[in-house]
C-alpha cells in the first residue's frame, strides 16, 4: 500500500506516484494501468478519488482510458 500525506489532496498525490511510475518506466507506453478497484487498494482511497487522479492524468496526455477496457500508457 503506498502512503498518501494525509495535509494534501489524496488524487493529487496519486497523480504524482502514477507519473513517476509512467516516468521511471514502472509503466512503460502502451502498458495498462491498474484497474480502479486496485489503484483504490492500493491508495486507500474512493473509486471517484481515483476516477480524478486518472482523469487529470488522461487530460494531460499522459494516459489514454478505454470504457470497459482499462486506462493505457500513451
Amino acid at each position: 500500500m503506498t502512503e498518501l500525506d494525509p495535509t494534501r489532496a489524496k488524487w493529487v498525490q496519486m497523480v504524482a506516484v502514477i507519473e513517476s511510475r509512467i516516468s521511471d518506466g514502472t509503466y512503460p507506453p502502451g502498458a495498462k494501468l491498474p484497474g480502479i478497484l486496485a489503484l483504490c487498494g492500493e491508495f486507500s482511497v474512493a473509486q471517484v478519488t481515483a476516477r480524478k487522479a486518472l482523469g487529470d492524468l488522461r487530460d494531460r496526455g499522459l494516459i489514454r482510458t478505454e470504457n470497459g477496457i482499462g486506462s493505457f500508457v500513451l
